[in-house]
């Protein structure tokens, strides 16, 4: 705008020249004074109004201030779902434990005990001893049950039984809810407790035969969303492990969910878990370990073929009866009971100082890994130690990793040199570097057996 009045003036004054020009040489031209004054008049007042319209420059935006902290720990907690499975789904090293801790303690503050508590369990799972982690789950769940003290008694009368058993129905340790039965499985009492729940002694009132029940509260150890996939997992896993015939594996018969519990009932083995024979003094003979590891590895070469993978093999998975010399795994399929989306994650429930590298990398599992987790049973069954300890997570976990095993030969000199060479072989770092199969495996460690001499501690 302002430029067109600048124009209009320019030539009103153009016009206006020309008339006095015209007027001084011919006596011509007054009749271009009126429009020239006009021209001359409109472009001025075009100026004068433009310059009038011209707004004042706007100051720069001032910049945007920085989200508090306390406004951040809001949105995370607030989407709690999300950010709690994307620390499961990371490789827990000392960042992400620690950022657990964080969001396990701010949801403590914030009276979210329920997905405290979830945090905290998970934490446990791959370090017990992670800062105060023990204490504060402890301290939750005892006030857990102090909000509730109507659960703690179960208004199903207990047979005598069950009433003189140990505890085995009462709310304990592992936020376990007061039962008696599952289905048509009578509770007698409890006669194990793991990570995930607990094992009673049953019985099947259909044809009244005993029956170990493990009993997992899927509500307690999962947050809402998270129970639904939970819980198809579960009876997924427990199918496919039901479908595993074979003499050194448990035979599942049923599995369930009643009153918040999902329950696997299983045969009842006698004898010991072989953790009981992995302390030094308290060792069986070589020619016996060697032939006990042999009937697992074939065991897990047939599961193998199955496509079904354990995860969480060492001595407390593995039942054996002395005077049956019977030998049974256990737990096929509970070891994916961890976290959602077991696509997304290879990060499962087991026991740190067994798992391969690949396990604990989050990477995708397959046989070979179970034969790595049977690698380091047969060297703590042999010496009474693990291949590989530390005092923290992140320590363990650059052990298995990078660092190579003790030589076997180093701790038990009378050994022959092929049993040093299997175990160098199952805990190769490189998943490709072990035995192809568990068959493989079995047979060579049943050919290493028949060179130790019989009798030798």
């Amino acid at each position: 705008m302002r430029k067109l009045g600048l124009i209009t003036a320019i030539v009103g004054v153009g016009v206006l020249a020309l008339a006095l020009l015209l007027r001084t040489l011919a006596d011509r031209g007054s009749w271009l004074w009126l429009p020239g004054f006009l021209l001359l008049a409109g472009g001025a007042a075009l100026s004068v109004w433009s310059l009038l319209q011209v707004k004042p420059a706007l100051p720069s935006p001032m910049p945007r201030p920085k989200t508090k902290p306390g406004l951040e720990t809001s949105r995370l907690l607030d989407n709690f779902e999300q950010h709690f499975a994307e620390l499961k789904g990371r490789r827990p090293n000392a960042t992400v434990m620690g950022d657990l801790y964080s969001l396990a303690t701010q949801l403590e503050q914030r009276g979210r005990a329920p997905q405290a508590t979830a945090v905290y369990r998970h934490l446990a799972r791959f370090d017990n001893g992670y800062r105060d982690v023990a204490a504060r789950l402890r301290r939750l769940m005892d006030a857990d049950r102090a909000a509730r003290p109507s659960r703690a008694a179960s208004p199903v009368a207990k047979p005598a039984a069950a009433a003189a058993a140990p505890a085995s129905g009462e709310t304990g340790a592992g936020g376990m809810p007061a039962v008696s039965s599952l289905g048509r499985y009578q509770l007698e009492r409890e006669i194990g407790r793991g990570a995930m729940g607990v094992v009673y002694l049953g019985r099947d009132t259909a044809i009244n035969r005993l029956v170990a029940i493990k009993a997992i509260p899927l509500a307690s150890e999962f947050v809402e969303g998270e129970l639904d996939e939970a819980r198809s997992r579960f009876f997924r896993e427990a199918e496919t492990a039901g479908r595993l015939n074979h003499p050194n594996i448990v035979t599942i018969y049923d599995v369930g969910e009643e009153r918040g519990l999902a329950y696997i009932a299983m045969e009842y083995l006698k004898g010991r878990h072989l953790s009981d024979y992995s302390t030094y003094g308290n060792l069986l003979e070589p020619r016996k370990v060697l032939d006990l590891m042999a009937r697992v590895a074939d065991a897990l070469g047939f599961a193998h073929k199955q496509q079904v993978v354990h995860r969480d093999i060492k001595p407390a998975n593995l039942m054996y009866d002395e005077s049956t010399d019977i030998l049974k795994i256990t737990d096929f399929g509970i070891a994916r009971l961890t976290g959602s989306g077991s696509t997304r994650t290879g990060i499962v429930l087991g026991t740190p100082s067994f798992m391969s590298p690949e396990q604990l990398e989050g990477r995708k599992v397959d046989g070979h890994s179970d034969l790595f987790s049977l690698g380091v049973t047969l060297f703590q069954l042999l010496t009474g130690q693990l291949p590989f300890a530390a005092d923290s997570m992140t320590g363990l976990m650059r052990q298995i990793a990078e660092v190579p095993h003790p030589p076997l030969r180093a701790l038990r000199p009378e050994l022959p040199a092929c049993v040093e060479s299997v175990i160098d072989r199952a805990l190769a770092k490189n998943p490709e570097d072990r035995y192809e199969t568990g068959a493989q495996m079995s047979t060579a460690l049943e050919d290493c057996r028949s060179r130790i001499p019989s009798g030798l501690p």
